[in-house]
């Protein structure tokens, strides 16, 4: 199997990220209810950390549905001053004593104004986004309507788990995942197993054994942003490795059906997902 590389974000967009204060964070509960809060933030690259009350309803949202969105931006009237980011992610709750006092850390240094208080009634929450776009109209066209309706908004792709798919695939895509949370040593798909699922690697690790003529090998260890799982469906065939966790990890994971509906269309006709498809024929030289 060959690894996808470790996707960056531009350095522009990180400096954005790191000059603005708040963000606004929206959740849903799990039958869809939706409620958007504004929180101060601070960020360590792509990742970013907020805190609330425990008792708060964002903080019972994400206790049951860790899946959010989220918007950082600052007023302009200009169109063509407009900056911001747009993303999509993963919510958890920070439990590490040391991590905790690491994003505190961060707090005290951008917001020096703010009493330190005691972070024992509160919850620390780390954002990991799956997608992020930054939104720039100081150099490009759009917005160039003058303020007329219709003006367009200029989107740049930063930062993606997503990073070989098409972007218009994306916002489909990214509807039709669940969440999944395995602990270290357990078995996400066996060998010889159905192909039921695609999966995306949103935090941790995970390692791909497979066995031929009865010795067990390592194909590949995936840790975040890389996927599984395609190949398999997309050539209808059993899994042919075995996949576990080596640490606790987070997968976005998409069943097969929706899989072959909302990815499988774009064979033939979105040449991105053709080519990464074929490629991954090639240097596998077989299904997952």
């Amino acid at each position: 199997m060959t690894e996808q590389p470790a996707i960056d974000v531009p350095p522009h967009v990180l400096d954005y990220i790191g000059s603005q204060s708040t963000l606004t964070l929206a959740t849903a509960t799990p039958g869809g209810i939706p409620r958007a809060s504004t929180f101060l933030y601070v960020n360590d690259g792509p990742a970013l950390y907020f805190w609330t009350k425990p008792h708060t309803t964002t903080a019972r949202h994400l206790e049951q549905n860790p899946v959010v969105s989220f918007a950082i931006d600052s007023y302009s009237e200009d169109l063509h001053k407009t900056q911001g980011i747009q993303g999509d992610g993963e919510c958890s709750v920070l439990l590490s004593g040391e991590e905790i006092a690491r994003v505190a850390d961060l707090f005290g240094q951008k917001f020096p104004d703010l009493s330190p208080g005691a972070t024992m009634s509160i919850s620390f929450f780390r954002i990991s986004p799956a997608d992020l776009e930054f939104i720039d109209n100081t150099s490009s066209g759009a917005g160039a309507a003058g303020g007329q309706f219709g003006a367009e908004f200029h989107r740049e792709r930063a930062y993606s788990v997503f990073a070989d798919l098409p972007m218009e695939d994306v916002e489909s895509i990214t509807a039709s995942l669940q969440v999944m949370e395995v602990e270290a040593g357990e078995v996400i798909v066996r060998q010889g197993g159905p192909a039921d699922k695609f999966f995306i690697v949103s935090d941790g690790e995970v390692e791909l054994r497979r066995d031929e003529e009865g010795q067990p090998g390592t194909v590949a260890k995936l840790g975040r942003g890389h996927f599984f799982g395609e190949v398999s469906i997309m050539r209808d065939q059993p899994r042919a490795a075995t996949v576990t966790a080596t640490k606790p990890t987070t997968l976005l994971a998409m069943e097969r059906d929706i899989f072959r509906d909302v990815v499988a269309q774009s064979l033939g006709t979105t040449s991105g997902f053709d080519e990464l498809i074929h490629s991954r024929l090639e240097s596998l030289g077989g299904g997952r």
